[in-house]
């Protein structure tokens, strides 16, 4: 009987200080992430990221139909290294959310089915890419 109480107590000690250790590394682990993240490398390796997902670089007009509902204002314009403001304007948004609003919020703020708002979307990329110098 005393053995047993005596290898719970040991399990139980074992399993406090495992849990104060995931704690301990969790906290210094996201202390890293945001100063990583104030140093802007974060951002650096996205851009490389979608290069490599969509070859030597940002996404094209040929790409517009590769736009989805769930996509945020912020991450088309990354991907088609669109102006910060361009799908704003084009599509005049004036929600405080965006960038950071997906095209299907957008679609229900505005009364619009998310088909007729991707389109929409999709179409002011198209532009971009037709009306912009150098592209």
């Amino acid at each position: 009987m005393l053995f047993h109480n005596k290898n719970q107590i040991i399990l139980k000690i074992t399993l406090g200080v495992a849990i104060v250790a995931v704690v301990i590394l969790s906290v210094l682990f996201f202390r890293q992430y945001k100063h990583i993240r104030r140093l802007d490398y974060i951002s650096l390796h996205r851009q490389s990221f979608f290069r490599s997902l969509h070859g030597s670089g940002p996404l094209t007009a040929a790409d517009a139909s590769s736009t989805q509902i769930w996509m945020t204002f912020n991450y088309i314009d990354r991907a088609f290294s669109l102006p910060s403001t361009y799908l704003q304007n084009n599509l005049a948004v004036s929600d405080s959310r965006y960038p950071n609003m997906t095209v299907e919020e957008y679609a229900k703020d505005t009364g619009l089915s998310t088909a007729t708002a991707l389109l929409k979307v999709q179409d002011a990329i198209v532009v971009y890419f037709a009306t912009s110098t150098g592209k």
